[in-house]
């Protein structure tokens, strides 16, 4: 049947939310998402999400139109061998803005397939890359939030929140400068396990050397699950020097080729690496947890997700299904309207999140209509 599935038509859409109540760095009030809306000749429409979207919806839009001039018109599959050439073109595909806006293509493709198989995703994930393990119903979820700018009363709420839906791992993001201890010493008292993320390629001030060493000598006292985004990209090679502390790291959030996060695993030693599936296609992500099994790294993938319904509900999808390889998903509990219709449609026992068997689709868990067309063309993030 998938055969004469044709794809008609690609829409680039936005959700907007307010986030996190005015209090999150780089976000001015809202939060935007980028939406792939796919129609097919079949009726069955499905969607997908870029981490692009979030940035800047303009170039979301315009490079979605240039992608889609490819895959008009063929079938899934084609469309599928397509995007795969297109990506065989290192210095143009392969990477960056495009490559994200292929991945969220191949995310509404994998939308369309389960539905037309009437099936559930991580099955058809499953059987497109033939694993030969069996689909996992214990995927582990943290929460995720805490913002640089929030005060010793947000994180006591965001921490509440977490141990009442269930969660006992917490990440937040800090500063690296002063009062940084009194939040630490929060998350330790009130949280089983708790991370930290630096942020450094987005909140730059986190970037001070000195400082740096500061806070990694004083938090290695309280042994947090792993510190994340500790420098920026192009600060990498000083990591070896900042390992002496005794601390886990994770990174390559920011990444969206293979080779990056092979470089993260064993030409730096990081502990963990960062995939985010609406960024790295699920074709890397499908030959990165090969490589990782091949070389005998197991559950050193903690999949990044800081968007929105879809691409949390399809990073689970694909934890059951790579789950030799992920530890943990990341699941953000900032208040905004994009997690309204996923909370009914999951459950969560001890770290532990399992979808509903009634979502056969990505419009199962996103509010239709909320999604707008793209009508502006400034910048949605402030890295100043």
């Amino acid at each position: 049947m998938e055969q004469k599935i044709k794809i008609n038509q690609i829409v680039s859409l936005t959700q907007k939310s307010k986030f996190g109540e005015g209090k999150y760095f780089g976000y001015k009030k809202e939060k935007f998402l980028g939406i792939i809306k796919i129609t097919t000749n079949k009726k069955i429409i499905g969607y997908g999400e870029t981490l692009v979207g979030v940035y800047s919806p303009k170039l979301f839009k315009i490079n979605l139109s240039y992608i889609s001039s490819f895959i008009i018109k063929n079938s899934l599959f084609e469309s599928i061998r397509e995007l795969n050439k297109l990506k065989k073109n290192k210095f143009f595909f392969d990477n960056g803005i495009l490559k994200s806006i292929i991945s969220g293509i191949e995310i509404a493709i994998f939308d369309i397939l389960a539905q037309a198989n009437k099936t559930n995703h991580a099955t058809v994930i499953k059987n497109y890359f033939n694993s030969k393990f069996a689909l996992s119903n214990k995927v582990k979820i943290y929460a995720s939030a805490g913002s640089i700018q929030s005060n010793m009363k947000d994180l006591k709420k965001d921490l509440d929140y977490t141990k009442k839906i269930g969660i006992s791992t917490f990440k937040g993001r800090l500063a690296t400068g002063k009062n940084f201890l009194k939040k630490i010493e929060l998350l330790n008292n009130e949280i089983d396990n708790f991370a930290v993320d630096l942020i450094a390629n987005t909140y730059q001030k986190n970037e001070d050397y000195r400082n740096l060493n500061v806070f990694l000598k004083k938090i290695s006292t309280f042994k947090p699950l792993w510190i994340e985004e500790i420098l920026k990209t192009d600060k990498l090679f000083q990591f070896k020097n900042l390992k002496k502390y005794g601390l886990k790291f994770s990174y390559g959030e920011n990444f969206n080729t293979n080779i990056d996060f092979i470089n993260l695993i064993e030409l730096y030693k990081f502990n963990y690496i960062n995939p985010d599936l609406s960024h790295l296609s699920i074709f890397d992500f499908n030959e990165l947890n090969k490589h990782l099994g091949n070389i005998n790294k197991k559950k050193k993938i903690i999949i990044h997700c800081w968007g929105g319904a879809i691409n949390f509900i399809f990073s689970l999808y694909c934890a059951q299904v790579f789950s030799q390889q992920v530890k943990l998903v990341e699941f953000p509990i900032t208040v905004s309207n994009f997690m309204n219709k996923v909370y009914p449609n999951i459950s969560i026992k001890n770290s532990i999140c399992r979808i509903d068997e009634n979502v056969k689709s990505f419009k199962d868990i996103i509010d239709i209509k909320k999604l707008e067309e793209i009508q502006f063309s400034k910048l949605t993030f402030n890295f100043d």
